[in-house]
């Protein structure tokens, strides 16, 4: 995955597959900078916020899309939540993470079945369903 500003990434988009032997290259439609270091100057304000609330010790574990793994401290889920905000996401890491961790079933929430592919292409048997909202 690479980010980036648009011009330094439609540059290595065109030089992807010949320089690299990439296979393809695709642009998602994102809303902003999520992820990356461009998000930066708002994690001091995240954590500001997450000073004035109260997080509570989840009923069960957090699994994190920063390190994949599940936590119950509050603390921990703090330093977490503003972390994210500049890190990569490990969404593979955190599905399997979630399979090996008596993982049942899947709900996709809106329209579209985007989560339930992308599950599906992680693992064939995991269960998922769609509830459009």
């Amino acid at each position: 995955a690479v980010s980036g500003h648009i011009k330094a990434c439609d540059t290595l988009c065109e030089i992807a597959k010949p320089e690299f032997k990439a296979r393809m290259t695709v642009k998602l439609a994102v809303a902003g900078a999520f992820h990356t270091d461009f998000m930066a100057p708002a994690v001091d304000s995240l954590k500001k916020v997450l000073t004035e609330i109260e997080i509570k010790k989840p009923r069960i574990p957090v699994i994190s899309n920063v390190d994949a793994k599940p936590h119950s401290d509050p603390a921990v889920i703090e330093s977490l939540l503003a972390t994210q905000v500049t890190g990569p996401v490990l969404w593979e890491d955190s599905v399997a993470s979630m399979l090996s961790h008596g993982f049942e079933e899947a709900k996709e929430l809106g329209p579209g079945k985007v989560t339930a592919g992308v599950l599906k292409r992680i693992d064939k048997s995991a269960a998922c369903s769609n509830v459009e909202v």
